[in-house]
């Protein structure tokens, strides 16, 4: 059986997730009843994680040993392992066993960002990727985890901490265009502009939960 605290309720299963609310479950005695029969399945989750990694090491080790056995003097290879490398990390993010949709929104923010910033840096660097791409990647994360927070408000705590995460680095951002790394301005402003509103809107119509979701995160 497992004890919900912040509903109040006692679980009869054993699901690590309160159907209430969403959030983390406590465990209280070994005594639970399954809701639906337990069939074991010969294909686990483990062995489909381990098969994909596998599958990404031996794409990746053949991108390498085809380049160097017929050189063409272009940086395919490393965009290729780049590539599974990108597929491999959003694959790993999918196959946990409860996904956050906000936190699949930030890790594709990560990967699908360092990936066109990878390929853009090997091709030439001609900064489409830091002048365009990455702020609307910004962006787009920022609306996404937004319109999750309107649309499944009960999943409101599961959020928060991304969106604060997404805001901040909306703010790094501009500094893309500070250093010169970035050579036009508005993108990364409107990243940051974006980030900031959406996290404010947040913090404006749900004060009190945010602020208890942020001392509890970061324990101030």
């Amino acid at each position: 059986m497992r004890f919900c605290a912040h509903c109040g309720v006692k679980l009869a299963n054993d699901n690590p997730k309160c159907p209430l609310c969403d959030m983390d479950t406590e465990k209280i005695d070994d005594e639970f009843s399954l809701d639906y029969p337990y069939i074991k399945s010969r294909f686990t989750r483990g062995l489909l994680i381990r098969l994909i990694s596998f599958m990404a090491v031996v794409f990746a080790s053949a991108s390498f040993m085809i380049d160097h056995l017929v050189p063409t003097g272009s940086p395919w290879a490393l965009i290729t392992i780049a590539a599974i490398v990108y597929v491999w990390i959003s694959a790993m993010n999918l196959l946990r066993h409860t996904p956050n949709p906000a936190s699949i929104a930030l890790c594709q923010l990560f990967c699908i960002g360092g990936l066109v910033f990878f390929i853009d840096f090997f091709t030439g660097f001609y900064r489409w990727s830091v002048n365009f791409v990455i702020p609307f990647l910004i962006i787009g994360a920022a609306i996404a985890t937004t319109l999750m927070i309107a649309i499944r408000p009960m999943k409101y705590r599961a959020f928060t901490i991304y969106q604060f995460v997404i805001a901040a680095l909306g703010v790094l951002s501009v500094l893309l265009w500070v250093f010169g790394w970035s050579e036009i301005e508005w993108p990364v402003v409107t990243a940051a502009g974006v980030s900031i509103l959406c996290f404010l809107a947040m913090l404006v119509f749900s004060y009190r939960r945010t602020q208890h979701e942020l001392k509890k995160r970061f324990h101030v």
